[in-house]
């Protein structure tokens, strides 16, 4: 996600379009995209910015939003505003065919929280910067779009540019397992995890939270390019992040899940027994960790002086604590593409029952 001061692209290319000699054309501003995509292009689609410029609220003020049903059975509608020059000039500004389209999109209750509206291209360009085909306001819950049915110059069409800007709008209203930041920097919970987007931020190949610096290596970009290819599949685009990254069965599953059945929090459960004797070693639990973020182990109860150690299947140790760990205490972990950890409980107190209380996501 692209996090620059509000309408700061839009106003370089008003700045720059101003100062332009008469009857020169205007020159385009220098973006800083950080470089190429991975398949070559240099040029994306949309930015994620934060509260509207002066620019950009002094165009939202000639477009009123009249709310509209998506047609999906559900009842549901969003609010569509078309700005006063664009339903003039503009050819496909009908705003119940985007409200339809976006019933058409997977989506939970955020759907009615959306406003789309609709900019006449040069509305557009200084709404979001030269070259961007949309853009998205999280605070406002706000896509702003090409009034006109256009493909971009990548080949994308408008409705598959509207389905990436809607992705962005379902991260803006999901969770993710701390340490991670909001899912428009980072992705949804399951997607992440499946996409291991941990590793590769921890790699140095994913710079989250920094689209407009590094677009195509932003997470959250590409989450929302993956949930524009679960509406169209074969639509027939390069995939410009990185290959790794390009949506899978298993991604588009993770992407419908998190969609329809968001991830709200960490769940907690006990591990219970006895203790083996000195002589045996310690106890041995198998934890599952499905998704990526932190687990928490404590002592549940009274029982305490426990030693842990958290380790790959690999036997690497992972983290630990000294022996005595008690109650007030605990021994965080950060999931990070392990599927399974072992966990190994000793005790001086040998033979003894023993309880933890674990918190995963």
């Amino acid at each position: 996600m692209s996090k620059r001061p509000a309408g700061a692209l839009a106003g370089m290319a008003m700045v720059l379009v101003l100062a332009a000699p008469v009857g020169a054309a205007p020159v385009a501003p220098a973006l800083p995209w950080g470089g190429p995509g991975v398949a070559g292009h240099t040029s994306p689609r949309d930015v994620v910015l934060g509260s509207p410029a002066r620019l950009s609220a002094r165009i939202a003020a000639t477009a009123p939003a009249v709310r509209y049903p998506i047609e999906d059975g559900s009842g549901a509608t969003i609010a569509v505003a078309v700005t006063a020059a664009c339903a003039v000039a503009c050819q496909a500004a009908d705003p119940q065919r985007v409200a339809s389209f976006v019933g058409t999109l997977i989506h939970g209750p955020e759907v009615e929280l959306l406003t789309v509206q609709l900019n006449t291209p040069s509305q557009l360009e200084f709404e979001c910067g030269y070259g961007a085909q949309a853009c998205y306001y999280p605070s406002q819950n706000r896509i702003v779009l090409n009034g006109n049915d256009e493909a971009a110059p990548d080949g994308a069409s408008r409705d598959f540019v509207l389905a990436h800007e809607y992705g962005h709008h379902v991260a803006r209203h999901r969770r993710n397992p701390p340490p991670f930041p909001s899912p428009l920097d980072w992705g949804t919970a399951r997607w992440a995890s499946h996409e291991q987007v941990c590793q590769s931020s921890r790699a140095g190949r994913l710079f989250p939270g920094t689209g407009g610096l590094r677009y195509f290596r932003d997470p959250g970009e590409a989450f929302a390019e993956a949930f524009a290819y679960n509406r169209f599949p074969e639509n027939g685009l390069r995939w410009r992040w990185l290959p790794e990254l390009e949506p899978d069965a298993a991604a588009l599953q993770a992407i419908r899940e998190d969609t329809l059945d968001p991830w709200l929090g960490r769940r907690g459960t006990r591990l219970a027994g006895r203790l083996r004797g000195r002589r045996a070693g310690p106890t041995v639990r198998r934890l599952r960790t499905p998704l990526d973020g932190m687990v928490s182990l404590r002592p549940a109860g009274r029982h305490r002086g426990y030693g842990l150690r958290l380790t790959n299947r690999a036997g690497r140790i992972l983290r630990s604590s000294s022996d005595g760990l008690n109650s007030g205490s605990r021994l965080n972990f950060t999931v990070c593409g392990q599927a399974s950890l072992r966990l190994a409980i000793s005790s001086r107190r040998a033979g003894a029952p023993y309880r933890l209380e674990v918190q995963r996501p």
